[in-house]
């Protein structure tokens, strides 16, 4: 999410973006030439919310001079894919224990010893006087515990997650076509194997994401930090797609509580809606 970046740039720090490829991938020699001596922060997913696409983030981080600090956004990754703090040579990690089955309300925040921290909020001396407030034990335990649980069925989860993502992606190219695909390559071990995003070239995404919510289908055009947005995804336009794909974008999310009964469904009732949505005319949508 970019909102607290353009805080920081409302109160006259200078922000620089990294570009991305078609994609969404950060090239690994982009961050390196756009260090300054007076960067203060490098911050990079290690996984796109939206595309599913990994970042190079070890690659990036060894890159940069020393002394410069990196931030890791691992929000999407963990509990999906392996993460090793000390292996990815960041000096921050951030993750959110919603995302892997854990409660609503706690994430983690793993620090470079040595590293200040100033904190944002003042009051006791809990948590290293970072954070003040009571910690809430029964949020810690149950992010623990979900990320025990997560870790520990990972790799039979990825397996089986790449097989529905997969199988999702064959049945629309056949029975919604045309479809493109927006980001790394299906079956691609740069991608998570939970997101698939694509576009319906000849339909919008908000006409298509209502017709697929009558339909039993869950899914979005975007991330759950721009629900009720209907601008185009910074993401995707970042990646240069056309307008046509572009406004065409539903993401697709999966499971491990999902079937290939589940996918198979699922692909049906998303042919029928896009094939429909296609055969509408150009203005009674408006």
């Amino acid at each position: 999410m970019t909102e607290p970046l353009r805080q920081l740039e409302a109160r006259g720090f200078a922000l620089e973006w990294l570009p991305v490829s078609p994609r969404g991938v950060v090239p690994a020699d982009a961050v390196a030439s756009r260090v300054r001596p007076e960067t203060r922060l490098v911050s990079v997913m290690l996984a796109n919310h939206e595309t599913g696409a990994i970042q190079p983030v070890r690659e990036l981080a060894r890159s940069l001079p020393p002394g410069v600090p990196v931030h890791c956004d691992a929000a999407q990754a963990v509990g999906k894919v392996p993460v090793d703090f000390r292996e990815l040579g960041v000096t921050a990690l951030t993750a959110s224990a919603h995302k892997f089955g854990g409660p609503a309300g706690v994430g983690v925040l793993i620090l470079k010893r040595g590293t200040p921290l100033r904190p944002l909020l003042f009051g006791g001396h809990q948590q290293g006087g970072r954070r003040p407030g009571t910690e809430p034990v029964p949020l810690a335990v149950g992010m623990a515990v979900a990320l025990e649980h997560a870790a520990r069925h990972m790799t039979d989860n990825r397996a089986r997650l790449e097989v529905l993502r997969c199988r999702l992606w064959e049945r629309l190219r056949h029975l919604a076509a045309p479809v493109v695909l927006n980001g790394p390559d299906v079956g691609s071990p740069d991608a998570l194997p939970t997101t698939l995003n694509v576009s319906f070239p000849g339909c919008r995404a908000d006409v298509l994401l209502m017709a697929l919510d009558l339909a039993g289908v869950a899914c979005s055009t975007g991330s759950a930090c721009s629900s009720g947005s209907l601008l185009p995804s910074p993401v995707l336009r970042a990646m240069g797609l056309p307008d046509e794909l572009l406004r065409s974008a539903i993401r697709f999310s999966f499971s491990p509580a999902l079937t290939s009964a589940d996918i198979d469904e699922a692909a049906g009732r998303i042919g029928l809606a896009v094939r429909r949505a296609r055969e509408q005319p150009a203005d009674s949508t408006r």
